[in-house]
């Protein structure tokens, strides 16, 4: 299969092709890239499945392509992909289910802070918002350090522990990651306490 060569009867694509697809933005050759580029605009109104891998490549083609035109397709699509990823999670919360959990591992491709941070403070799982937590801990530290931050008042431990080895990241060169884990000092249980003073050493 081509990158124009897309089915033309089927409503949605096969994660195999959109994988394909993503590949194929970051082609070296100038038309395979725009034919790529092409063939995503004109997949709006169908369903289209792109892996982790696919994911990663729009994600690198957004930030590296060699073209305006493939960098602006790349970066609509990835725009399209957080919206649904955080369409997902909200899904799968109004039901109640363990899926919101994996929506995490695509939202730390996507580098969507704002849904992760949202998750972290509000999701009713501790066990996802310590996931939420820890992925914050490899985004940039300005979309970071607040929720981080805020994080530290959560009332189950593992949470905190997890805010604070996050916040670590940061401890060397930004001041609010440091004022945070001295915060975190008083914490009254003894782990988090530990681990905020080896992030300060």
């Amino acid at each position: 299969m081509t990158v124009i060569d897309l089915p033309a009867n089927e409503p949605a694509l096969s994660e195999e092709t959109g994988n394909a697809l993503a590949r194929a933005l970051a082609d070296p050759d100038p038309g395979v890239r725009r034919a790529a580029a092409d063939a995503d605009a004109l997949i709006d109104e169908r369903e289209v499945l792109i892996g982790e891998e696919g994911v990663r490549a729009l994600v690198d083609t957004k930030a590296n392509g060699p073209d305006s035109y493939v960098r602006a397709v790349a970066a609509e699509l990835v725009r399209a992909m957080r919206a649904a990823a955080w369409e997902i999670y909200t899904q799968a919360l109004s039901r109640e289910d363990g899926a919101r959990a994996e929506t995490v591992r695509g939202l730390v491709v996507l580098r969507a802070a704002a849904e992760l941070a949202e998750m972290a403070l509000t999701d009713p799982d501790w066990r996802v918002r310590r996931r939420a937590v820890a992925a914050l801990g490899g985004l940039d530290g300005r979309d970071a350090i607040g929720p981080l931050t805020s994080a530290l008042e959560d009332e189950i431990v593992s949470v905190r522990r997890a805010a604070v080895r996050a916040l670590a990241t940061w401890a060397a060169d930004r001041h609010y990651a440091r004022t945070a884990l001295t915060a975190a000092l008083n914490d009254p249980d003894a782990g988090v306490r530990t681990e905020a003073r080896w992030a300060l050493a």
